[in-house]
């Protein structure tokens, strides 16, 4: 039983470390309303440009989901596959991400400067050492 047990454990480990893969903005769903902790940045208006920020997919951190602040303040705990599309004002904002539960990684912070009526994506997720990031992405 212990060697099944460690056998196990093991291929867990060894599944921990997996990178995750970003998706398009139009595969990711968005994440249910109940998730939305702050609904201030849900809806677009005048000087705010449209920020898509999304999970990755894949099995790294697939246990745990990831919350989203804007400015230190919680916006949104988003699942592997899932966004949040936010309006924020045109400037300079910190947007941050932790992982909740027990899920490794600590909060990964980087300035994004929004400009009005201009989208911008974000990504977060694992590579393949296990470091947990958010990240500027093209996908």
């Amino acid at each position: 039983m212990n060697y099944r047990l460690t056998i196990l454990l093991l291929i867990l480990i060894a599944l921990s470390g997996c990178a995750t893969r970003p998706i398009s903005n139009t595969i990711a769903i968005p994440a249910p309303m109940e998730r939305i902790l702050d609904t201030h940045y849900l809806k677009p208006g005048p000087g705010t440009g449209e920020v898509t920020v999304k999970r990755d997919s894949g099995f790294g951190g697939s246990a745990c989901s990831s919350r989203i602040f804007v400015d230190g303040h919680p916006v949104a705990d988003i699942r592997v596959s899932e966004k949040v599309v936010l309006y924020l004002p045109e400037g300079e904002h910190i947007l941050s991400a932790w992982p909740n539960g027990i899920c490794g990684g600590g909060m990964t912070e980087i300035k994004a400067v929004i400009k009005a009526g201009t989208p911008s994506s974000y990504r977060v997720g694992y590579g393949s050492n296990g470091d947990f990031a958010i990240n500027p992405t093209a996908f």
